[in-house]
């Protein structure tokens, strides 16, 4: 789970770099940027949760 979350925000910030690179108008690249940015966090819970649950494991 950590791997995928790990995945899931270079992906985010890859969505929001392209976005800026790539799109003329300034609504699409808003769209695009939040939703790289919502990607991004969603990776950050992933990691948070696995972090958690190897802690809770360990003890």
């Amino acid at each position: 789970m950590s791997f995928v979350g790990c995945l899931l925000m270079v992906s985010g910030w890859l969505i929001a770099i392209a976005a800026l690179l790539l799109l003329v108008g300034s609504g699409q690249r808003l769209a695009f940027v939040m939703a790289g940015l919502l990607v991004e966090s969603i990776g950050l819970v992933l990691v948070a949760q696995s972090y958690r649950a190897l802690q809770k494991a360990q003890g």
